[in-house]
């Protein structure tokens, strides 16, 4: 028997392994935001050995914001401006790449000017529209209905012109910021009429009887408070806010005063006047400029009782008779004389000045 011997091979693998490419920071730039609102953004890192673990390691993030280990910026951001830092981002043999990001946050667009001035038919308006975030410059349009006749809105967000009539407008305008940013609101203009007193003249009274009268004015936004700031009404007169003097007076005079009116808004009407007032029966007062007569009037009599001069005269001259009395007040050199005079018959009148 032959035995034939058997021949055993054996083959050797060699495995290779391929070096990770170098750890780099695959994010390139960070977009910015508005403050006020969620933001989130994932960075990427590219190479090395995963996992990662990311870190901030120098400059200013947004206030509000902050980075996780997992590369998640993220917040509310609370502040405008722009914000550098480093990022740096770390695998699990610690290699190591760091990347610098610049954002910029901005406020929300806003339109801050909450309502209008009111327009005067007849003059000039102006009112400007106030807004703030965003990015500038800013654009203002009127997007619906329109501004009341005479006025025009420029892209500055200035309303201005001549208002044509009265009544409420309603419109709705757009801002707009230079990145496209848009917001809207709506508005109304009030154009009144201008506030005026329509009373040429206050009728006169007379002493010892009951006295009414109520000014008149239109324009402006009611209700109207009416006041007399300059001079002093006839004793025993008075005005309520409505207008209406009222009274009986007590006192003969011719009355230099102002009257005012006002409107809800504060807008001022402003006139003088002349309120005078005659003597009636039996013992009067009178006030003139140079002082104060006293007299009784009975029927067609008249008796002076008293003559006092005023402040700035010297003396006075009196002549009288059955049906009369007259009073002149003499002062220093350049002061006009006053005078009065009461006769009459047979009802008795008194005139002075």
């Amino acid at each position: 028997t032959t035995t034939t011997p058997t021949t055993t091979t054996t083959t050797t693998t060699t495995t290779t392994t391929r070096a990770p490419d170098p750890l780099k920071v695959e994010t390139e730039w960070i977009e910015g935001g508005t403050t006020g609102g969620s933001y989130f953004v994932l960075l990427r890192g590219i190479g090395g050995t995963p996992p990662y673990r990311w870190s901030t390691v120098g400059g200013t993030m947004p206030s509000g914001l902050s980075l996780t280990h997992l590369g998640l910026v993220r917040g509310v951001p609370t502040e405008a401006g722009e914000f550098t830092f480093q990022a740096q981002v770390r695998d699990i043999r610690d290699e190591v790449a760091e990347s610098t990001f610049t954002m910029t946050m901005i406020d929300p667009l806003t339109i801050d000017t909450m309502v209008l001035s009111v327009a005067t038919v007849g003059y000039s308006y102006k009112s400007s529209l106030e807004a703030s975030g965003g990015t500038a410059p800013h654009t203002w349009t009127v997007v619906t209905n329109a501004l009341p006749e005479g006025l025009d809105l420029d892209p500055t967000g200035t309303i201005s012109g001549i208002s044509d009539r009265s009544g409420i407008t309603a419109f709705t305008v757009r801002l707009e910021d230079a990145q496209g940013r848009s917001v809207e609101r709506d508005y109304s203009v009030e154009a009144i009429n201008l506030l005026v007193i329509l009373t040429s003249s206050i009728p006169g009274g007379t002493t010892g009887v009951d006295y009414s009268f109520t000014m008149a004015s239109s324009g402006g936004r009611a209700p109207h408070a009416w006041t007399v700031p300059t001079g002093l009404l006839p004793s025993g007169l008075e005005m309520s806010s409505d207008g209406t003097i009222s009274g009986q007076p007590t006192v003969a005079t011719n009355a230099n005063v102002v009257v005012r009116v006002t409107d809800v808004d504060g807008r001022v009407a402003a006139f003088p006047y002349v309120l005078p007032v005659v003597t009636g029966a039996t013992r009067q007062e009178i006030v003139t400029r140079g002082g104060t007569v006293v007299v009784d009037i009975v029927g067609s009599t008249v008796n002076l009782v008293s003559t006092e001069a005023a402040d700035g005269f010297t003396a006075y001259v009196i002549h009288r008779g059955p049906s009369r009395v007259q009073v002149h007040f003499v002062g220093p050199a350049g002061i006009t004389p006053s005078w009065l005079l009461c006769e009459g018959s047979p009802d008795v009148s008194c005139a002075f000045d």
